[in-house]
């Protein structure tokens, strides 16, 4: 295999080259959704279709790589720290967002004289957002990411007793490198994917939508904004570690992820990124892929704050118990929205569903705006993962080169 330092990036490679071409598509889709709405509508299916295929291609990358890095924990004489470093990271992270997000929901009072006129709403919903608890592959489908997360931890806990490990580790690993190949070569046709979608969700919700929801969407995007330079950055110099540098080192990840509304978009590339840049490979396989079920920072800020939203909108009372109990089913909720573009409004149906006290009558109405959250929401994903595998893999470097000094 060849070393960190003599690796050539994907990212470096092409993606920086791709970049101009995200804006042009970016720019001609706007164009094209506010001038011909018609025929920008028939676009939605080219950009549904491509993310479903990547979804497709994704989970068995994800579930291959938490295998490996499961399986490769043994290997490390520090493994049970790393274990309960993120375990108390993600559960602290994960924490805050949504105290930062109810905090800027209650602070914003983003629900608060919308001047909304419920009866011009629409509230008809995709079919792709209908729950049907009583039907088995329907429940198995919607909880794919949690099935293939909880069945990799458990084969990769089996790999580490079986005497045919690092075989079966090296099928993984070029089983990897198979589909990262594949997701690279579909990333050629990215541009044309990025105008389809733009195109769709400006000819179907119209730059207006924003106008009697911009207070929704501004508070989500503040919050992000606080928590990524906020939170993160005071957890960034506590380490010692220039978060404002490692930004910008990953610059073209970031713009994957805005441009496609997916954090999951750039999980192959954030590997090679963070591998050429010296962070330990076998932490990062463990703690990257971990990250998109359970260390979803904007997913639990965009939930926390449509939720003050909604609470706001109906002018529902709720009690510090409510918002305890409300606290609980977010932390629980946000490890569904890990999916495909739209899978964070699907975590925000389970959770009014599974907390009960906010009606489900006009969700419609944020689904409208949903479309313009789900950048933010994605970017913080993304970062906040990115970053718990910077740091934790920091940490753990600095304690091994320390021992080897002594």
């Amino acid at each position: 295999m060849k070393s960190l330092q003599s690796q050539k990036t994907f990212t470096g490679k092409y993606l920086k080259n791709l970049t101009l071409y995200v804006f042009t598509a970016m720019i001609g889709g706007v164009l094209a959704g506010h001038y011909v709405p018609q025929e920008s509508i028939r676009l939605g299916v080219v950009s549904r279709y491509f993310f479903m295929i990547l979804e497709t291609l994704i989970l068995p990358v994800i579930f291959m790589a938490v295998v490996y890095g499961i399986s490769q924990l043994s290997d490390l004489k520090n493994a049970r720290n790393i274990v309960w470093q993120t375990i108390l990271y993600f559960l602290v992270i994960t924490s805050i967002a949504i105290i930062v997000g109810f905090a800027f929901g209650l602070m914003m009072q983003p629900g608060s004289d919308t001047g909304i006129d419920v009866t011009k709403i629409n509230t008809a919903l995709p079919k792709t957002f209908e729950i049907k608890n009583d039907n088995v592959p329907n429940l198995i489908y919607l909880n794919r990411h949690g099935i293939f997360l909880f069945l990799s931890i458990a084969i990769g806990i089996a790999m580490n007793f079986s005497s045919k490990k690092e075989k079966f580790l090296n099928i993984l690993d070029q089983g990897v490198n198979i589909f990262y190949t594949v997701i690279k070569y579909l990333y050629i046709i990215l541009p044309l994917i990025i105008f389809c979608n733009i195109a769709y969700g400006v000819s179907v919700y119209g730059l207006n939508t924003l106008l009697p929801l911009s207070k929704v969407v501004a508070t989500v995007y503040i919050a992000d904004i606080v928590f990524i330079f906020g939170i993160l950055g005071a957890v960034s110099y506590l380490f010692k570690f220039n978060l404002w540098k490692f930004l910008l080192n990953i610059k073209e990840e970031i713009i994957l992820v805005v441009s496609t509304s997916s954090s999951k978009a750039a999980f192959p590339l954030i590997f090679e990124k963070m591998e050429s840049e010296g962070y330990s490979r076998k932490i990062l396989r463990f703690i990257i892929p971990l990250g998109y079920n359970f260390n979803l920072a904007g997913a639990c800020i965009y939930l926390s704050v449509t939720c003050c939203f909604l609470v706001q909108f109906y002018t529902i009372s709720l009690s510090l118990n409510d918002y305890l109990w409300l606290f609980i089913i977010v932390s629980i909720t946000s490890k569904t929205a890990s999916g495909v573009p739209g899978s964070g409004f699907l975590a925000l149906i389970f959770t009014l569903n599974r907390f009960g006290k906010i009606p489900l009558t006009d969700i419609a109405l944020l689904y409208s705006v949903d479309r313009f959250m789900n950048e933010a929401r994605s970017v913080t994903n993304f970062i906040g993962i990115a970053v718990s595998g910077a740091i934790i893999s920091k940490i753990n470097q600095q304690q091994k080169s320390k021992k080897i000094s002594v």
